[in-house]
């Protein structure tokens, strides 16, 4: 019989051994009458041969191996009649609990959905995502290098090792059926579904014969987007839908959710299919590759073969490819900058669980003394100093786990209204769900509290000095009790002063980023997104005539003062840093400095409210065939000249010079000097490694860019009424502009300058808010632990209290000794919280930006806050001291 057995037929066993104990008593008995022993003297011998009969019994029960869990249920039984026995004291602690358990079950809920769950594609560890490297390549600025598509190619059919798929991010309008819209489009190779290992929704993917110019056009469509124009009718494959002003017939739907690199496309296209010439140049590399690791290999062979690649094309085409290699690393999720914010916020509310946790382990050691006496009387009935303390262990267990339970429906409700608030949108939100890694994290957190705020009155179980403890009155506290007692409440004071701190420094930042002046006049501009019709794009003379038109008929709509395209814009998305020099000795690349490079039409000062500092902003006769003149801002003039006075100087951007932008290498002539705009917003201008900033006239793009160009530009809108207002007829006004015969044009991520203003602070003001609420329940917590504890020690100096009283002390000298107390412990706490504020601090400068260093005024805001709130919950306790009946004290044991 196995010990499961043993334990689920207890009851039958128990009556078995009951009946075999009365057997042996009685044979014994029977043999000693048959002896001459009269039958009472022959069953009080056979009692003493055999022994108690419950001890008997316990020595049985030991030998079948499940004592310890029958202790473990009696010990569980006697906690619950002990919760219920204490209703008050089982709530405290259960609400204390569930708040900080809460916090943290659903801080963990996120950080699992978007930090720790695999990719959901077929074997994720499997994957790798393959990039380009040469020595001149800045990832800390453009993050990995992608491939060309031609080396790709090769890279797909030399490697043994790899199953490879490409992909290339672009967009495009989706014509007929229905109304036009901008999608964004993902050019894609046949392999991709079955390398990622994700089957389509519907349909099939591309054929090889598909992925090649003059291949059959072909399209797959995104769930969301069949959702959404096509109502998800199972129909739509095999339809006809039009792309760019080209056909398509629909092959597949992706299954829901499905994104690619991070990002949900709309809908993909063959890659093959697109003729590009950067697609064609050695030296472009917009290829994002995914490759899995075929049977049988692994990462490090995957990395030797690519090494071995590179260095063949390298041999072959040394003009493109010298210094070339490939790298497999592992495919990770791509999150973007809010791993290192999301860990800030588990760990914040980390502290205030541990709040909790001190917070209910004082009340426990509190329960623990009123309960010494009963423990003393078990330790003189033979109970073990293990046996106590697996008792206390076992008691603070499932009160942990209780709290835990409520933690995870707290963390059920919670987490979605989390992710909702979180400003902008949080990587993989859909990924995030209560599942089983955050029920075991739920369990392993409670069984883990239940341990630490349990510890302190197991160890102090009283197995030695029994005697005096069961002589000792009621209201006799030990030194090593009392001092436990004020550790707790240092240590919550401590913790509440980290927070408060932490809190304090986020308000100053978003208080001090809010003043700072962005560079432009923020109010009552609009920006937009533009495509512009494909019929448009189809020579440069259409593309430079389609822009002209846009501005045209923008003009012409009521509220709209002036307009601007525009290639990148501040506080938004997209830049193009380019290297440059202040002499015709240009360094190699990788020691250029770097500019912000921004292509606009001649009114885009007027519309941003750009302060001119010297000099001219360009205007109509700048344009292809004039000299080529760029307007600096007072960061780069500085940092290249010196001075604001380089009007007339030279500046040589080798990207803006060769025979693929202005046919020589001439440099560009600086003509005007405006005022630095904060590119990067409020926050994290100050922090960025590029600064610099230069405009040129979108008049002398090359033809050869301007098909490019044109599919990253934007319009400005300055107005004359709140800027939204506006939206519905600059839309109505301008799907035509070019001519197009469908209206195929659109205006999509419209936003207000306001908007991303506000925006670029958003994280910072979400911190706050989230400090303010967790340094708020700290304070709370430890006000209510402060409150308990000085209560609990106050009542056990009654006595005390009673003889000073009869001496003459009056209420007042008793209200000053509770309170003395009292700030002993604050000043305590305060002293160790502002050492840890300062290493919190120092954390807070590197994951969030705009954060200054620690300022000694950080603390006069916030330290005094703490210490009148917990003066105020030690009043309590001090008065009620206060009004103590002298006579009546003394007359306590």
């Amino acid at each position: 019989m196995n010990w499961w057995q043993r334990l689920t037929r207890r009851t039958k066993m128990e009556d078995q051994l009951e009946k075999e104990l009365r057997f042996h008593l009685e044979e014994h008995t029977s043999e000693l009458v048959a002896q001459g022993y009269s039958p009472h003297e022959a069953r009080r011998r056979a009692r003493l041969a055999l022994g108690g009969p419950e001890q008997v019994k316990e020595n049985c029960r030991d030998a079948r191996g499940t004592r310890w869990l029958e202790d473990l249920l009696q010990d569980f039984r006697y906690a619950l009649r002990m919760l219920r026995k204490q209703p008050g004291f089982a709530a405290v602690a259960l609400l204390t609990l569930a708040l900080g358990s809460g916090a943290t079950t659903v801080m963990f809920t996120v950080v699992n959905g978007v930090l720790l769950k695999p990719l959901p594609y077929l074997e994720p560890d499997r994957l790798v995502a393959v990039h380009g490297h040469t020595d001149t390549w800045n990832a800390a600025l453009y993050g990995e290098q992608n491939l060309a598509y031609l080396d790709f190619l090769d890279c797909q059919r030399s490697s043994r090792s790899l199953a490879m798929a490409g992909f290339v991010f672009t967009g495009g309008i989706l014509g007929e059926p229905g109304v036009p819209e901008y999608v964004e489009s993902r050019e894609i190779t046949p392999e991709l579904f079955s390398v990622l290992g994700v089957p389509l929704w519907r349909g099939r993917t591309f054929l090889p014969e598909e992925d090649r110019p003059g291949g059959a056009p072909a399209i797959i469509l995104s769930h969301s987007l069949w959702q959404r124009r096509f109502a998800g009718d199972p129909r739509t494959v095999g339809l006809s839908v039009v792309l760019d002003d080209k056909s398509y017939t629909v092959v597949g739907i992706t299954p829901p959710r499905f994104q690619l690199d991070g990002e949900e496309g709309d809908v993909f296209t063959p890659l093959g299919q697109d003729t590009a010439g950067y697609l064609r140049n050695r030296r472009a590399d917009p290829v994002g590759v995914v490759a899995r690791l075929r049977p049988g290999a692994t990462l490090m062979q995957s990395s030797t073969e690519l090494a071995l690649i590179g260095s063949q094309l390298t041999a072959q085409f040394p003009d493109s490819n010298k210094g070339r290699s490939f790298l497999a690393i592992p495919l990770h999720p791509d999150v973007g900058d809010v791993r290192s914010t999301l860990w800030l916020l588990l760990g914040a509310v980390g502290l205030v669980l541990l709040i909790a946790c001190v917070n209910v382990a004082s009340l426990l050691l509190a329960r623990a003394v009123s309960r010494d006496r009963e423990r003393a009387m078990r330790v003189a009935l033979g109970e073990s100093r293990g046996r106590l303390v697996r008792q206390c262990l076992t008691e603070s267990a499932v009160l942990g786990l209780s709290g835990g339970a409520l933690g995870v429906l707290v963390a059920a409700v919670g987490f979605r209204p989390f992710v909702q608030f979180w400003p902008g949108t949080l990587p993989r939100a859909e990924e995030i769900q209560l599942d089983w890694r955050v029920l075991v994290f739920a369990l392993t957190a409670s069984l883990a509290s239940g341990l630490l705020f349990g510890l302190a009155p197991a160890l102090r179980a009283p197995v030695r000095e029994v005697e005096q403890t069961l002589r000792a009155g009621g209201r006799t506290l030990a030194g090593s009790s009392r001092r436990l007692h004020s550790g707790f409440v240092v240590s919550e004071i401590a913790l509440a002063v980290v927070l408060l701190v932490a809190a304090g420094m986020l308000g100053r930042t978003v208080l001090r980023l809010s003043s700072l002046h962005p560079g432009v006049n923020i109010h009552n501009v609009l920006v937009t997104r533009m495509a512009l019709s494909p019929a448009a794009l189809a020579h440069p003379e259409g593309i430079r005539a389609a822009w002209q038109a846009v501005l045209d008929r923008a003009r012409r709509v009521p509220g709209v003062q002036s307009i601007a395209a525009v290639d990148t814009f501040p506080m938004r998305q997209g830049e193009n840093q380019l290297g440059y020099w202040n002499n015709a000795a240009v360094p190699p690349e990788n020691q250029q400095p770097l500019a912000l490079a921004t292509s606009a039409t001649p009114d885009y000062l007027k519309v941003m409210g750009i302060p001119l500092l010297n000099g001219r902003f360009f205007d109509d006769h700048d344009r292809r065939g004039s000299e080529p003149v760029i307007v600096i801002d007072e960061v780069l003039a500085q940092q290249a000249f010196g001075t604001r006075e380089c009007m007339g100087k030279r500046l040589w951007v080798p990207e803006m010079s060769g025979p693929n932008w202005s046919g020589g290498n001439e440099p560009l002539r600086v003509v005007g000097v405006v005022g630095h705009v904060r590119h990067w917003g409020l926050a994290r201008d100050d922090q960025a490694q590029v600064r610099a900033q230069f405009y040129y006239p979108f008049a002398q793009v090359p033809d050869s860019a301007l098909r490019r160009w044109s599919e990253l530009m934007s319009i400005a809108v300055r107005t004359n009424i709140p800027p939204l207002n506006v939206v519905d007829s600059l839309r109505r006004e301008l799907r035509g502009a070019t001519g197009g015969a469908t209206g195929d044009q659109a205006l999509y991520q419209v936003r207000t300058l306001e908007q991303l203003a506000s925006d670029s602070l958003a994280r910072q003001r979400f911190l706050l808010l989230l400090f303010g609420i967790f340094a708020a329940l700290a304070l709370l917590l430890a006000c209510i632990g402060i409150y308990g504890v000085l209560a609990y020690l106050t009542g056990q100096r009654v006595p005390e209290i009673g003889v000073r009283m009869a001496l003459g002390a009056t209420a007042r000298d008793v209200i000053r000794l509770v309170l003395s107390q009292s700030l002993g412990m604050i000043f305590a706490g305060v002293a160790v919280g502002l050492l840890a504020a300062l290493a919190a601090g120092r954390l807070l400068m590197h994951t969030v930006d705009g954060i200054q260093s620690l300022e000694a005024s950080t603390f006069f805001f916030t330290v005094p806050v703490l210490v009148v709130a917990a003066l105020l919950a030690s009043f309590g306790p001090a008065h009620r001291a206060s009004r103590i009946d002298p006579i009546r004290a003394l007359r306590q044991d």
